[in-house]
């Protein structure tokens, strides 16, 4: 059916955007997501049936094997558990000590911050992006992009389901510009499935999104309510090459029409990031969830311009190629690419090999642990940290140096 494996993203400094970042032909992987037969015609009738069912969780049964070959050569970690569902977004774990915040765990959900995650933008980088779609109210988000001229400045984090019922407003998104990254297939809670389970949400999605891009592979990803932990970060990274991106201020724009939040009071929400401090840079968690998202940021985005915030995709504001087989929505696509003995150079800097558990952040309301011993998360809301000394903005500074003569162009 599908496939052969591409390879990590070599990272390059913030100075350097466009640091050529592919390997060598002849690498021992081949593509994962390349298709024997056709492509699947999103205007055709049968287009869902190529893919899961809509909004399950895929069944390890029917996975490529290659994904399962690439997932049992990997290592995972040793005492990190899958997790236990506590309540409708919260997780414990059994036997660990401290929970998600044991380093050898590290639950975002739990407030801790792995040195491999990105959640700090470059001092006066607004991180633009949006979880959840393509939805019914997406296309006057990329209008109002378009209008702004910013549309090229936007990541968009998309639900392989919802990509699977919108095809055509996923096609719209990238054909305007916009950067496309994974949020799952059925948006659960990651840490409470198996590994097998991990791999279909992930790898489904990333090849529903290369067969609407013309074969570009996802780098980037964002797991649903935060819940990500060194688990399921193995398996992102160590399958699929995936960076994993969470954020350092919750909107609760996805809180809009409960417990009294309203467009109105994320505005304020928003009016405070925007006119507060601007280092670090704001990773923000936004959604093109419904149209009263939408209007947030609409009725936001002039505040931000007349505030000096500049708005950058996830991988333009981190100096990483766009795709791990393309640098961008343009240009030519490598067939076959692997990491060979590279790894991205921002995941081999010895300077920041240990997980951080973060402190509170005054823009998230804090995680209450459950009865279970657990966390209970609502929707998205774990703790983030400031400042911290392991931030993704600290980690620009990896020096060119380091990788450049490691470099094979393909291209």
């Amino acid at each position: 059916m599908l496939l052969s494996l591409l390879a990590l993203p070599l990272a390059a400094a913030a100075a350097t955007p466009t640091l050529p970042a592919f390997q060598h032909r002849d690498s021992p992987f081949a593509a994962l997501f390349k298709r024997d037969g056709a492509v699947p015609d999103p205007n055709a009738p049968d287009f869902a049936s190529h893919y899961p069912a809509n909004w399950k969780t895929p069944d390890p049964s029917g996975l490529p094997k290659a994904w399962l070959d690439k997932l049992h050569s990997i290592q995972l970690p040793a005492n990190n558990p899958v997790a236990n569902k506590t309540s409708s977004s919260g997780t414990a774990y059994d036997g660990i000590n401290n929970q998600g915040n044991n380093p050898d765990v590290c639950s975002f959900t739990f407030g801790c911050i792995a040195p491999t995650d990105y959640f700090e933008a470059p001092n006066s980088t607004w991180l633009l992006n949006f979880d959840d779609g393509p939805t019914e109210a997406s296309p006057r988000l990329y209008d109002f992009l378009r209008s702004e001229q910013i549309e090229k400045n936007a990541t968009h984090f998309m639900i392989g389901s919802n990509i699977q019922s919108y095809p055509k407003t996923m096609q719209e998104a990238f054909a305007q510009g916009g950067h496309i990254a994974v949020h799952t297939w059925a948006h659960p809670m990651m840490t409470t499935l198996s590994n097998e389970q991990v791999v279909g949400e992930l790898g489904w999605t990333m090849q529903i999104i290369s067969d609407l891009t013309g074969g570009r592979i996802p780098a980037f990803w964002r797991p649903p309510y935060g819940d990500v932990d060194n688990r399921v970060r193995a398996i992102a990274k160590g399958v699929f090459g995936m960076e994993t991106v969470v954020w350092n201020k919750d909107t609760n724009d996805w809180k809009i029409g409960t417990g009294g939040t309203t467009v109105d009071s994320v505005k304020d929400v928003m009016r405070g990031f925007i006119t507060g401090p601007k280092g670090p840079g704001i990773v923000p968690l936004e959604h093109e969830l419904n149209n009263d998202t939408v209007q947030v940021f609409l009725d936001s985005y002039q505040l931000m311009k007349d505030n000096g915030w500049a708005v950058s995709t996830a991988p333009d504001a981190y100096g990483l190629l766009w795709y791990q087989n393309a640098k961008g929505n343009d240009g030519p696509v490598v067939a076959a690419m692997s990491v060979g003995e590279v790894q991205t150079a921002m995941g081999t800097n010895a300077s920041w090999a240990n997980p951080t558990s973060a402190a509170p952040s005054s823009a998230a309301p804090s995680v209450n642990a459950t009865s279970a011993g657990g966390s209970s998360a609502s929707e998205k809301t774990p703790n983030t940290q400031q400042g911290n000394k392991n931030s993704s903005a600290a980690r620009l500074g990896v020096s060119a140096a380091l990788i450049l003569p490691a470099l094979a162009l393909v291209l």
